[in-house]
């Protein structure tokens, strides 16, 4: 089984949640839904890399403001080592790239139970109270 490092972000734009359908081009969960992320696999710290995913994403600026102990998530690809943050988004206009997802959108943190393709990720965010 591979082992992959990521950075994933619960952005937050007063009281909603940035979620992105994966392209179904993408190698890994295509078509699924999922928080912003990127892979540990470039220079530069978790931190920046995650700021740079989100711009180079959604065009969306922010703030980290919370970040969490990695957790790790073994399905069918592999083991997923996460590298948790919350970021405030400046604001809620993003734009959409075609090659990261076929959707973006901002949903109510009650509604986060809905997407089961982000239900390992929400765990574990929950299990360290950066979401409730």
């Amino acid at each position: 089984m591979d082992t992959y490092v990521i950075t994933t972000a619960l952005v937050k734009y007063r009281n909603h949640y940035l979620i992105g359908k994966r392209s179904r081009s993408k190698k890994f969960a295509p078509g699924q839904w999922e928080f912003i992320s990127g892979f540990v696999d470039e220079v530069g710290s978790a931190e920046e890399i995650i700021l740079r995913e989100l711009q180079e994403e959604t065009c969306l600026k922010g703030k980290i403001v919370n970040s969490g102990n990695p957790f790790t998530i073994r399905d069918q690809e592999g083991r997923w080592i996460v590298l948790p943050f919350v970021i405030n988004a400046a604001s809620e206009n993003f734009v959409l790239d075609k090659e990261d997802h076929s959707e973006l959108r901002w949903v109510d943190a009650r509604d986060l139970n809905k997407y089961r393709d982000i239900a390992p990720f929400l765990k574990g965010f929950k299990k360290q109270s950066l979401v409730s």
